[in-house]
């Protein structure tokens, strides 16, 4: 499935179709983690935010990266 991704704020928005949404239990206000591996992005629903999702990127990291890489699922 390709969808399209719109411009929002300095970033980009993705919009998830509803049975996509429905099939890993997102609704509107539900908590997301976002993970950067390599040339991918993969979105999973959590309860709710962590607090190190919050803190300032590491200073070895640029600061146009992902404040961490997960690898495991």
């Amino acid at each position: 499935m390709a969808t399209k991704l719109l411009k929002w704020g300095n970033g980009v928005g993705l919009l998830v179709p509803s049975f996509a949404a429905k099939s890993c239990g997102f609704k509107p206000g539900s908590f997301v983690r976002i993970i950067v591996l390599d040339n991918e992005i993969r979105v999973r629903p959590v309860s709710t935010p962590c607090v190190d999702d919050y803190s300032p990127p590491d200073d070895e990291s640029p600061a146009h990266e992902v404040e961490r890489r997960e690898t495991r699922w």
